[in-house]
């Protein structure tokens, strides 16, 4: 779904509402790969049209299925992603820390809402999703590997540190060890 700035300008509302249901699963799932599916994406907001910009303000709410990061098995993840943009062109787009919204700098003469939405939710996907139940569970493992949580890796390395002798300790060692067999 696109606006047009004219459109938006030119509207007799100060404040344009909008509800709508995107079909950018392709977009999605070819942005990230990972995502098995999208069953759907709704957004619904408003634009606020001025002189120099247009805000967007909204919400994602959408459902997708992703692998899970521990057996990568297939896990239904709910979205709800609030949505604030600020729309200018290059001229105005100075004084970026003064707004709330993300700063977005006009390349075309519209605005690409399915776009906006595709880059949110790719944004918004955590990077740890885990199947109920998984988050007590063993973790996976194989032949001559398995996986560690980072407090057991952190653990393994300081026994090994405690283990490992310094070389250049070692012959003191022996000395000493000499030393108690002949007392």
């Amino acid at each position: 779904m696109k606006w047009t700035i004219r459109q938006l300008k030119d509207h007799p509302d100060d404040i344009i509402n909008f509800e709508e249901s995107l079909d950018i699963k392709e977009q999605l799932m070819e942005r990230n790969p990972s995502i098995l599916d999208v069953e759907s994406v709704i957004v619904n907001g408003y634009f606020v049209p001025s002189n120099e910009d247009i805000i967007l303000h909204g919400q994602i709410d959408t459902r997708l299925t992703v692998p899970s990061s521990r057996s990568l098995e297939p896990v239904s993840l709910h979205l709800n992603i609030p949505i604030s943009e600020r729309y200018v062109y290059e001229e105005y787009d100075g004084n970026v820390g003064e707004y709330e919204e993300t700063t977005i700098v006009l390349q075309y003469d519209y605005i690409d809402l399915d776009a906006a939405v595709t880059d949110n939710i790719a944004i918004n996907i955590p990077t740890r999703v885990l199947k109920p139940g998984e988050e007590d569970g063993d973790l996976p493992s194989g032949n001559d590997w398995t996986v560690v949580t980072e407090e057991e890796y952190e653990q393994n390395l300081a026994e090994e540190k405690a283990e490992t002798v310094d070389p250049r300790f070692a012959a003191l060692k022996t000395l000493l060890d000499n030393e108690d067999e002949e007392e």
